[in-house]
């Protein structure tokens, strides 16, 4: 499996506290069937690391899996967030953030938590003219999307995906978030899965969230969000 959205890489942001934690969630999300993940550390305003650094830290992680044995590749991303659309188009102009892989196919665009940002359909216009598909991660956790569906579905009939969270699924993120994860897999508007995962207690449980989707979505939905993970790395 490929998790593409994770804060597994050490002292860069709310994620993982150390090399050592670091470590210990690749451990178990190989142990959970994922052979690669995608490490997005937030990039917004007041919140930025360059390229450089998270390529080092990755390096470093690299390094130290390998020496532990333990079969997962970390790939390089990041978690855009959406503060304005001069914001996005200056950092992406001066290619200070990354996407999902290196052929800038796919972007993490994420919401701020307080409210729906207004510019992201302008946004979204501006990665998919360049060949870039937005994924909208864990649409399921924010209120507006939960009181507008039209708001999510309106950014998805542009072209956008959307990640929804194992730990929604499962219901580690509270009902509101399970119910409408559940609703948005029911009515095929879950295009990824990831873990989101942080640390060892928010911890990598992808193959959860799969199980989960099983459950609710017939075997063609489950198997082409499974695809569609594969083709965000290919």
């Amino acid at each position: 499996m490929i998790d593409i959205h994770s804060h597994i890489l050490f002292g860069v942001d709310d994620g993982a506290k150390d090399l050592e934690e670091s470590i210990a969630m690749a451990r178990m999300a190989s142990s959970d069937g994922v052979t690669h993940m995608i490490a997005t550390p937030h990039f917004f305003e007041n919140g930025t690391t360059s390229k450089t650094n998270l390529l080092q830290k990755i390096e470093t992680l690299q390094r130290a899996l390998h020496a532990e044995d333990i079969p997962l590749t970390v790939l390089p991303g990041n978690e855009v967030r959406v503060n304005s659309a001069a914001f996005i188009y200056t950092h992406a102009q001066q290619d200070h953030f990354l996407y999902l892989n290196a052929a800038k196919g796919f972007v993490l665009l994420e919401q701020c938590w307080n409210h729906y940002n207004e510019d992201t359909p302008e946004i979204v216009d501006f990665f998919l003219h360049q060949q870039t598909r937005p994924i909208i991660p864990h649409p399921e956790r924010h209120y507006f999307f939960r009181e507008q569906p039209q708001l999510l579905m309106e950014l998805i009939h542009q072209g956008a995906w959307t990640q929804v969270t194992a730990d929604s699924l499962i219901g580690t993120n509270g009902k509101e978030a399970a119910d409408f994860s559940k609703w948005l897999l029911q009515q095929n508007l879950v295009h990824t899965l990831a873990t989101d995962a942080h640390n060892v207690k928010r911890k990598p449980n992808l193959s959860a969230g799969v199980q989960m989707a099983k459950q609710l979505a017939n075997e063609a939905q489950t198997r082409a969000i499974l695809e569609r993970m594969e083709q965000v790395i290919a």
